[in-house]
């Protein structure tokens, strides 16, 4: 029996191509592998690049695991921010008692995949992605948050909106790496939510996903913050939908305003999973949704 094939006659698993194996143990190894190495690819839990390598849709000639690299795995708080390393997996921050002041994060990183994948996938190398659904991205633009890129030559901080080139682009110069996600401390006067809608809870991309953000003063909202997933060609900020919320009292009447500001902001397409119709109205519904959760979280 062909070994590339189950028991039961079942479909072909397709052969990984030939690349070269690389462990580096420190952050100044891997970026000299990735400055020196033709067509390297940098690797962290592998759960999307694996099915990339399966479709020939992604050939390295090397392959930079960096998982030995400890000093990119932390949940920290540093000079006014919280800061996220690299190999950090989606379970290390659910778990992370300071990710607790960003709900929203915690609500998207808890919902990806099965628990099997969040034990190794990273938000990095969720981000780095690029798809147009990855769910931690939302959460993630409403708290303004930035990546750093390191290269053999310079180190930047980019906003994470930069980070997204189109739909499953980023973009990253060959040589660089992305090696922290962070984003301001946010103040106690302000909560967050993230909420999708897919065909499964947590094993399929999202069809629609939001994430809602608010500062409050008292009753009114000092400042609102929405991004949505799977409804543009990267995931997206609105900023019509945040102009409307501030100053705003926070109340069912300015909620229903922000749900249709959004859906008349959003021009989504119909894919295999969804049609445009029913994404631009779950962007309503699900913007509700968030908001409630957030200013309930407040409470």
């Amino acid at each position: 029996m062909d070994h590339a094939q189950g028991a039961e006659g079942g479909e072909t698993m397709r052969p990984l191509p030939k690349f070269q194996y690389h462990a580096p143990k420190t952050l100044t190894e891997a970026v000299k592998l990735m400055d020196t190495l033709e067509n390297a690819k940098p690797v962290i839990g592998g759960t999307d690049l694996v099915p990339l390598l399966r479709e020939a849709a992604c050939r390295p000639s090397h392959m930079i695991d960096l998982n030995n690299v400890t000093e990119l795995n932390y949940v920290r708080e540093e000079d006014g921010f919280i800061c996220i390393g690299a190999t950090t997996t989606h379970s290390q921050v659910a778990a992370s008692e300071l990710m607790r002041k960003a709900p929203a994060v915690v609500d998207a990183v808890s919902r990806i995949g099965s628990p099997q994948i969040r034990n190794r996938g990273s938000i990095t190398g969720n981000l780095c992605n690029a798809s147009p659904a990855a769910d931690s991205a939302p959460p993630l633009l409403v708290y303004d948050a930035e990546v750093k890129i390191v290269s053999s030559d310079d180190t930047a901080i980019i906003p994470l909106q930069e980070l997204f080139a189109g739909p499953k682009i980023n973009s990253l110069e060959p040589n660089e790496l992305v090696t922290e996600i962070r984003f301001p401390v946010p103040p106690e006067s302000s909560s967050s939510s993230f909420k999708r809608i897919a065909r499964r809870k947590a094993f399929t991309l999202s069809i629609v996903s939001a994430a809602a953000y608010v500062e409050m003063d008292g009753a009114v909202c000092f400042e609102g913050r929405v991004a949505f997933g799977s409804v543009a060609e990267t995931p997206i900020r609105v900023p019509e939908v945040e102009e409307l919320l501030a100053g705003k009292e926070m109340d069912s009447q300015t909620i229903s305003e922000a749900a249709e500001a959004a859906k008349r902001s959003v021009a989504p397409i119909t894919d295999v999973r969804g049609t445009a119709e029913y994404r631009r109205d779950m962007c309503g519904v699900l913007l509700k949704r968030a908001l409630y959760t957030a200013v309930g979280r407040l409470s």
